[in-house]
């Protein structure tokens, strides 16, 4: 198939709605549905995966997209249609990458506070940059110890520049809900800076 029908058809593709897709790639078997699905969410996917695995998991967030959506193609027969596709998705991707920071062979191993302060000034050019460097240690090992759904929620909207809305959509829950989180989630940090030095 040439480029130029290859671009017709995707535009073709992304103009259909999620049902349309599932229905044509379901009824059809036209992979071409599915992939403009992939292509839909993958970003999204990933982003959420990122959010829960946290910063420094750029290679676990691109296997767990992958594993998502190997899961969804032999599964997207079951999906029933009483949610949409995208919160379906999303759940599946959730609970992927929850799973697999709950592993221990992806857990940060223990350091002892000199090893710390030994990667903050290992770089530095002055006593200035190794405080900065420990304060943002300090402050990633904080973001980590907040339990879910708070950590995913500071990440995807602080890390990763999630608006509200987008996060809520990824989450399931109302923008309301949202606020609620990033605000206790402030809180905390907001308390454990303040017994930094």
């Amino acid at each position: 198939m040439s480029p130029a029908v290859t671009g017709i058809l995707s535009v073709k593709l992304a103009s259909r709605d999620d049902s349309d897709l599932i229905r044509g790639y379901l009824e059809d078997s036209d992979d071409e549905c599915f992939s403009a699905l992939v292509v839909r969410y993958r970003d999204r996917v990933l982003r959420l995966a990122a959010s829960i695995l946290g910063p420094g998991a750029g290679m676990e967030a691109e296997d767990v997209t992958q594993e998502v959506f190997v899961q969804v193609h032999r599964k997207l027969g079951t999906f029933r249609s009483e949610s949409s596709f995208s919160t379906w998705l999303y759940r599946i991707a959730q609970r992927r990458a929850l799973e697999l920071r709950r592993r221990a062979r992806y857990r940060h191993p223990h350091t002892h506070d000199g090893v710390l302060a030994g990667i903050a000034t290992a770089t530095g050019d002055g006593l200035d940059d190794a405080v900065v460097r420990q304060r943002r240690l300090a402050l990633y090992a904080a973001v980590e110890a907040l339990r879910e759904p708070l950590r995913s929620t500071i990440y995807l909207h602080y890390w990763l520049g999630e608006s509200i809305e987008s996060i809520a959509e990824l989450k399931g829950s109302r923008p309301g809900t949202i606020k609620a989180r990033l605000h206790r989630g402030r809180k905390r940090l907001g308390a454990f800076l303040e017994t930094l030095p």
